[in-house]
């Protein structure tokens, strides 16, 4: 997942604003995964996502030194962290995007759905 703009002034994510109806991610419940956000964008991005937490594996290559569960994590300009996310529960749709309110607004979310 790439965090990025438009030139004119939108915030993407995979080169994308937010569309509601579409699916950006697909993961399967009771499985765990390895996310990469890689911010491509001169600012620091927050990666929030809903109804699941999640765990730093490492940033820009150098492993995180206290694992800990978290709701929000911020992925500075120009970096790569890489994240472990248990689909321990609830299939369905839920959003993930930058936690900056103003980032969010444009457009810089994409919709999630987990599959039982």
């Amino acid at each position: 997942m790439v965090f990025g703009a438009t030139p004119d002034g939108s915030f993407t994510i995979d080169g994308r604003i937010f569309d509601m109806d579409r699916v950006d991610a697909e993961a399967r419940l009771d499985t765990l995964e390895i996310w990469e956000v890689v911010n491509e964008h001169g600012s620091d991005h927050p990666f929030h996502l809903h109804s699941y937490p999640v765990q730093v594996l490492d940033r820009d290559g150098v492993p995180e030194p206290y694992r800990a569960w978290r709701d929000t994590v911020n992925v500075p300009a120009g970096s790569t962290v890489r994240l472990l996310v248990p689909f321990r529960h609830g299939a369905g749709r839920t959003v993930y995007h930058c936690h900056i309110l103003n980032h969010e607004d444009l457009g810089m979310m994409g919709v999630l759905e987990v599959t039982g």
